[in-house]
C-alpha cells in the first residue's frame, strides 16, 4: 500500500513538473539575433558587462568607457581616467555602477544625461593600484566591487576593502542574498558579508552559479561541465554523459543566466550561446553561422522582455528567444527561394526555385537542427506540395511527380503543375491546373495521369471546386465556370467571365473559402458570385473591414473561423466570429522584406505556422503569440535645430528655451526591442488637437514656436498594436528679450519720462508757436507794408513812365517838327535857288554868274549846314536813349548818311521827306534803304522799319 502511494505521488509529481516546466525556448529553428557592431556604438570591440538600467536603457562596459542604448540612440560615457569598463550593475534605486582598471564609481540620472560619481577617490591610489572591477554586487545596503585581488565595499559614503587573505579571487556570483566566491586555490566558497565559509565540494573554474529548484543551484564551470550544489555545500555533476555537457566542456563555459524556472542559457569562449532546459536537452545553439557576431560570449543578460543580450568579443547581439518567431536561414544560398513547404511522414519537404529538398522533421523537445538534402531528379522549379492519399504530389516546372521519402516519380510530363485540388466527392480523383490547362489524375495505389483535357487550351493557373461536378477555372485573363461529364471524361465550359468587361479591369483573381462561402480574391477587392443574377459583386462586409488585405492574393484557412490572408509580401491573421471581424497584420510585420511577394507560402503545422522565405522558413509558434506592452518611451533630448550641436538637456520638471532657439527638435526613444520596429505617436498640447499619425522616426521638429507654455506627449506603438504608457515634457517657450519684464520695465520708465519729456517739449512748443505767430504777424505786417510800399512805387513809376511817354512822344513831335522845319527850309531853299535862275533886275537883266553863284553858294551853305543835323541827333538821342551810338558800336561800318536814314526810319518818315532832308532824291532813298537792309543782314520778310524801333 505504501509502495502504491509512493508511486501514485511520483506519478503525480512527474506531471506536475512537466506541466511546470513546459518548454519556454522552441527547439526548431533559430530565434532572431539583432547585431550591434561598434561602428553602430561607436566603441571598442570587447563588452565584458551588460546590464538594463530600471527605465529599459541597455548599459554595457566597453573597453571604451560605458555605452548604453535607448532603443534610437547610442551614448558614450568613459570613466575618469579613460580606462576600461569591465563591470556594470544597476542598483534599485536606478544608479548606474560601472568598474574598471583602478576606478570604481556610479552614474546617477539626471534629467536625460548621466552625472558621474567617482568612489574610487575614497580609496588610497596605492590600494586600487593595477586593479580591474570584474563583478559589482548588491547585498543588504553596501555595493561591492570585487577585483581579482580584494573586495571595495561601499556603503555610506565609506570603501572598506576586504582582502582573500593571501589567495586570488577568481569571480563573484550572487544568488538572492547570499554571494559565492571562488578563492584560489582553496575554490568555491560562500561569504555572508563578513567571513568565508568553505563548502563540502572543490569547486574550481567557476564562472556561473544559477538557481535550480528551492534547494539546489546549477554551478557551470569552464571546462568540467554543471553541476548541482546544494544546500549543504556537497556538489554533483549534472547529467555528466549529456551531449550539452560534453558541449560545454568543447566551447568552453563562460557565463550563463536563466531565461524561466524550465531554460537556461550559457554563454562560451569557442562557440556561442547554448540555451538547455531543466531535463539537459539542447534546446538552442546560437553561433556565428546562425547570427551571432562572434563566438566569444564575455556577458549575458535578460531584458523585460525575456530577450538575451550578449557582450561579445567584437560588438553586442540581441536574441529575441521570446519571439514567437524562429528562422531557419539558407546563408549559403544552397536552396533558393521557398515556394511550397510540407510537412509529411516524419520529413518537411521545401519545393525551391532550385527544386525539392527535405529534411528530419523535428519530433521531440530537444533541437534537431534542419539539414536539408536535396532530392535528385528533382532541378527547377517547384510550384506546390500536396498530400492526397497520404501521397505526397508535387507540381513541378517540368511535369508532376510522386514524392517518395528521398526520391521522386514522374507521373506526367504535362509542364506546370500550377494547382492541384483533390475531388470532393471522389478522393481517388485529383485535378490539376497547368500551363496547358486541365488533367485529371487517379489514384491506383499510386497517383497516375488518367486524362488530359481538351479545354480550356491555354494555361490553367488554379481550379476550385464549387460542387460535386462544377469548378471555378482561372485563366490568365479570365476566369471559366467549367462543368464536369460523369465520370469526369469531359468538360464543358459554361460560361466565360473576362478581366476586364466583367470586372472593374481586375490584373488576377483567387477562389478561396471564408466560412463555408467561396469568395473570390482580386487586386480589386474580394467578390462573390451571385448564382441568381449570374455575375460577381463586391463583398463589401469583408472590403470594408479588410483594409490593405481586401485586395490579398491568398486567403489560407488555419483554425476554425481564423484565416491567413497574404497581400504583396504581408501577412495579417483575420478572426471572423460573432459578427466580428478582428485583423491581426502587425504580429508578422517582421516577414514583410524577407518574403516573395505574390508568391506568399504559409502552411500551418501542429500549433506552428511555417512560411516561405527568399532564404530558409521562418516558424511561427501560435502558443507563444502574446501581446506585451511596450515601454514607456524616454525622452532623450532637446535640440535646436538651426544648431544641431546645441542640445537643451532638461534637468528640471519644466524647460525655459529662449525665443531665439523656437526651432526645436524633441528626442525620444523606445527601449522596446524587437525585430520589428516600434512606431511613435507625439502630441504637443498647445499647438496640436490630436496625435500624430505612427512613424519609425524617433524625433519630431517644431519650427516658429511661438511664446508659450507647451506640454510634449509621446507614446509608443508596438508591432502587435499594443499602446505604452504617455510620456510627457513641460517646456516654456519664453518671449523675447524686448518682451521680458526687464525690458517691460524699461518700456515703463521710458514711457514715463517720454511723458515728461513731451510735457517739456509741447510746453516748450507753445511757446515757440507763440513767438512764431508773433514772428509771422510780424512779417505780415512787413510783408503788407513791403507790398503796399511796391504798389505805391509801381504807381510812381507808370505815371512817371507815363510821363516819359508823354515827354517821348513830345520830343518825337518836337523831332518831327525840327525835321520838317529843316524839309521845309531845304525846300524853300531849293525853291530860292530856282527862282534865282529867273529873277532879273530893273533893267529886266538876271543876275550876273557872280552874282548867282554867290547866292547859291550861301544857298548850298545853308543846305549843307550840319548844325541843324547835330541839334538834330542830341534831340533824337535823348528821347532815344542813345540810339546812334548803340548803332555805331553794333554796327561799326554804318556811314553818317546810314545813321540819319536809320533815325529818320525810326520816326516813320515818308521817302520824300527823308529825301528832302538827306537832299537826294526819292531813289537814292530807296537804294540806301536797300543798302542798310544788306548791312544789317536782315531777311527779306523783316521790314527795316520794325527792326530800327526794336533796337
Amino acid at each position: 500500500m505504501v509502495a502504491m502511494v509512493r508511486l501514485i505521488f511520483f506519478c503525480f509529481a512527474l506531471v506536475f513538473s512537466a506541466c511546470t516546466y513546459a518548454q519556454s525556448v522552441p527547439s526548431t529553428g533559430s530565434p532572431f539575433v539583432q547585431n550591434y557592431t561598434k561602428s553602430q556604438y561607436k566603441a571598442g570591440n570587447q563588452n565584458w558587462s551588460i546590464a538594463q538600467g530600471k527605465d529599459g536603457v541597455m548599459y554595457a562596459a566597453n573597453n571604451n568607457g560605458l555605452i548604453a542604448f535607448n532603443g534610437a540612440y547610442w551614448d558614450i560615457y568613459p570613466l575618469s581616467n579613460k580606462n576600461f569598463t569591465r563591470s556594470v550593475a544597476i542598483a534599485a534605486n536606478g544608479d548606474i555602477f560601472v568598474g574598471g582598471k583602478e576606478e570604481f564609481g556610479y552614474f546617477e540620472k539626471k534629467g536625460n544625461s548621466l552625472k558621474y560619481h567617482n568612489l574610487s577617490r575614497l580609496v588610497k591610489p596605492e590600494i586600487l593600484e593595477n586593479d580591474e572591477i570584474w563583478k559589482i554586487l548588491f547585498l543588504d545596503n553596501a555595493v561591492i566591487f570585487q577585483s581579482f585581488s580584494k573586495f571595495y565595499v561601499y556603503k555610506d559614503n565609506k570603501v572598506d576593502v576586504r582582502y582573500g587573505d593571501g589567495e586570488p579571487f577568481l569571480f563573484a556570483h550572487q544568488v538572492d542574498k547570499t554571494i559565492w566566491m571562488e578563492r584560489i586555490p582553496s575554490g568555491l566558497e560562500r561569504w555572508n558579508g563578513r567571513e568565508f565559509a568553505k563548502l563540502q565540494a572543490n569547486l574550481r573554474n567557476v564562472l556561473t552559479v544559477l538557481p535550480f529548484d528551492r534547494e539546489q543551484l546549477l554551478v557551470g564551470t569552464a571546462k568540467e561541465g554543471l553541476y548541482l550544489l546544494d544546500a549543504n555545500g556537497n556538489a554533483s555533476p549534472w547529467k555528466p554523459e549529456s551531449v550539452v555537457n560534453k558541449l560545454l566542456k568543447e566551447a568552453q563555459l563562460n557565463n550563463g543566466l536563466k531565461i524561466d524556472d524550465n531554460t537556461f542559457a550559457f554563454g562560451t569562449i569557442k562557440n556561442g550561446v547554448f540555451i538547455i532546459d531543466r531535463a539537459g536537452q539542447l534546446l538552442q545553439h546560437i553561433h556565428k553561422r546562425n547570427g551571432l557576431q562572434n563566438n566569444t560570449v564575455l556577458s549575458m543578460t535578460l531584458d523585460r522582455q525575456g530577450n538575451i543580450w550578449a557582450g561579445l568579443d567584437n560588438g553586442i547581439d540581441r536574441i529575441e528567444v521570446n519571439s514567437p518567431f524562429y528562422y531557419y536561414r539558407d546563408i549559403f544560398g544552397e536552396i533558393g527561394t521557398v515556394y511550397a513547404i510540407k510537412v509529411f511522414k516524419g520529413r518537411i519537404y521545401l519545393g525551391t526555385n532550385q527544386g525539392l529538398f527535405y529534411s528530419n522533421w523535428p519530433d521531440g523537445a530537444a533541437m534537431q537542427p534542419l539539414r536539408f538534402e536535396f532530392i535528385p531528379g528533382s532541378q527547377g522549379q517547384v510550384w506546390t506540395l500536396d498530400v492526397f492519399n497520404d501521397q505526397l504530389i508535387c507540381g513541378h516546372n517540368d511535369g508532376t511527380f510522386s514524392v517518395n521519402g528521398s526520391s521522386i516519380t514522374r507521373i506526367s510530363n504535362w509542364t506546370g503543375g500550377w494547382s492541384n485540388i483533390q475531388l470532393p466527392n471522389n478522393p481517388q480523383l485529383f485535378l490539376q491546373g497547368n500551363y496547358t490547362g486541365l488533367a485529371l489524375f487517379e489514384d491506383k495505389g499510386s497517383w497516375l495521369l488518367k486524362q488530359k483535357y481538351n479545354d480550356p487550351k491555354t494555361a490553367v493557373i488554379s481550379v476550385y471546386p464549387r460542387n460535386e461536378n462544377q469548378f471555378w477555372v482561372v485563366l490568365n485573363n479570365a476566369i471559366q465556370l467549367v462543368e464536369f461529364t460523369v465520370p469526369y471524361q469531359s468538360v464543358n465550359v459554361l460560361k466565360t467571365f473576362s478581366f476586364n468587361s466583367d470586372f472593374p479591369h481586375i490584373q488576377r483573381i483567387t477562389p478561396a473559402t471564408v466560412q463555408q462561402n467561396i469568395v473570390f480574391t482580386t487586386d480589386k477587392g474580394i467578390f462573390v458570385f451571385d448564382s441568381v443574377l449570374s455575375r460577381f459583386k463586391p463583398y463589401e462586409e469583408l472590403n470594408s473591414t479588410l483594409g490593405a488585405f481586401a485586395k490579398a492574393k491568398k486567403i489560407m484557412p488555419l483554425k476554425r473561423n481564423r484565416y491567413m490572408f497574404a497581400h504583396e509580401g504581408r501577412f495579417a491573421e483575420v478572426t471572423l466570429q460573432n459578427n466580428r471581424i478582428v485583423v491581426d497584420s502587425s504580429s508578422f510585420n517582421s516577414l514583410q522584406d524577407i518574403v516573395m511577394k505574390n508568391y506568399e507560402v504559409v502552411q500551418a503545422v501542429g500549433g506552428k505556422l511555417l512560411f516561405g522565405l527568399d532564404n530558409g522558413i521562418a516558424f511561427y509558434d501560435l502558443e507563444r503569440k502574446h501581446a506585451q506592452k511596450p515601454a514607456q518611451p524616454l525622452i532623450t533630448g532637446l535640440q535646436e535645430i538651426l544648431n544641431a550641436s546645441d542640445t537643451l538637456h532638461y534637468l528640471d520638471p519644466e524647460v525655459a528655451i529662449s525665443y531665439n532657439q523656437n526651432n526645436i527638435r524633441i528626442q525620444f526613444a523606445s527601449p522596446w526591442y524587437s525585430n520589428t520596429p516600434v512606431k511613435y505617436q507625439s502630441l504637443l498640447e498647445g499647438l496640436q488637437a490630436e496625435w500624430s499619425l505612427p512613424t519609425e522616426i524617433p524625433y519630431i521638429d517644431f519650427t516658429n514656436l511661438p511664446t508659450g507654455k507647451y506640454t510634449f506627449h509621446v507614446r509608443v506603438m508596438s508591432a502587435n498594436g499594443t499602446v505604452s504608457e504617455v510620456t510627457t515634457l513641460t517646456f516654456q517657450i519664453l518671449p523675447p528679450w524686448y518682451l521680458q519684464w526687464p525690458a517691460l520695465l524699461l518700456y515703463v520708465l521710458l514711457t514715463v519720462a517720454a511723458f515728461v519729456l513731451a510735457r517739456k517739449l509741447i510746453i516748450e512748443k507753445i511757446k515757440r508757436d507763440k513767438l512764431e505767430i508773433r514772428s509771422k504777424l510780424q512779417l505780415r505786417q512787413q510783408e503788407l507794408l513791403r507790398k503796399e510800399a511796391e504798389q505805391n512805387e509801381k504807381k510812381l513809376m507808370e505815371l512817371k513812365n507815363e510821363q516819359l511817354t508823354v515827354e517821348l512822344e513830345a520830343k518825337n513831335r518836337e523831332l518831327a517838327n525840327a525835321a520838317t522845319n529843316i524839309v521845309y527850309k531845304n525846300e524853300l531853299l531849293n525853291n530860292l535857288h530856282e527862282e534865282l535862275l529867273h529873277v532879273k533886275d530893273r533893267d529886266g537883266k538876271k543876275l550876273s554868274p557872280d552874282q548867282l553863284q554867290k547866292v547859291n553858294k550861301l544857298i548850298d551853305n545853308a543846305r549843307s549846314d550840319e548844325r541843324d543835323w547835330d541839334l538834330f541827333e542830341k534831340s533824337f538821342n535823348e528821347s532815344h536813349e542813345n540810339f546812334f551810338k548803340k548803332l555805331k558800336t553794333d554796327y561799326p561800318g554804318l556811314s553818317p548818311n546810314d545813321l540819319k536814314l536809320c533815325a529818320y526810319l525810326r520816326l516813320n518818315m515818308s521817302s520824300k521827306d527823308m529825301a528832302s532832308l538827306m537832299n537826294i532824291t526819292t531813289r537814292g532813298i530807296e537804294i540806301r534803304r536797300y543798302r542798310l537792309r544788306k548791312k544789317f543782314n536782315l531777311p527779306t520778310e523783316k521790314n527795316l522799319s520794325e527792326f530800327l524801333l526794336e533796337l
